[in-house]
């Protein structure tokens, strides 16, 4: 059960939270003055390059751009947060899962 809550509040708040006022409100803010798209989609592949190279990369690019694009629109980071969130929220089940496996 700690190790549940610990994965809830570390990938479903305090992630999401560090994550995009980063790469939302700094990054993708600094990129919009190019346009939307560049500013969303550079903002976007910078955010998936940061979760690496791997398997996670094409959802955190799909993430990176659903997030920028709710940025964009509302010009506040916290739907961003919300975005973001409820895209980890299945993976804490999955990391419980296989901790208990191993």
């Amino acid at each position: 059960i700690a190790t549940a809550v610990a994965a809830t509040v570390f990938l479903s708040v305090l992630t999401p939270l560090g994550e995009e006022f980063l790469f939302r409100g700094v990054i993708t803010t600094a990129l919009l003055r190019y346009g939307a798209l560049f500013g969303v989609a550079s903002g976007a592949i910078i955010f998936a390059i940061f979760h690496g190279l791997n398997m996670v990369f094409p959802a955190a690019l799909v993430t990176g751009l659903a997030a920028g694009e709710v940025y964009r629109r509302s010009g506040s980071v916290w739907p961003a947060v919300t975005v973001h969130s409820v895209v980890n929220l299945p993976t804490i089940p999955v990391m419980v899962l296989a901790n208990a496996i191993r």
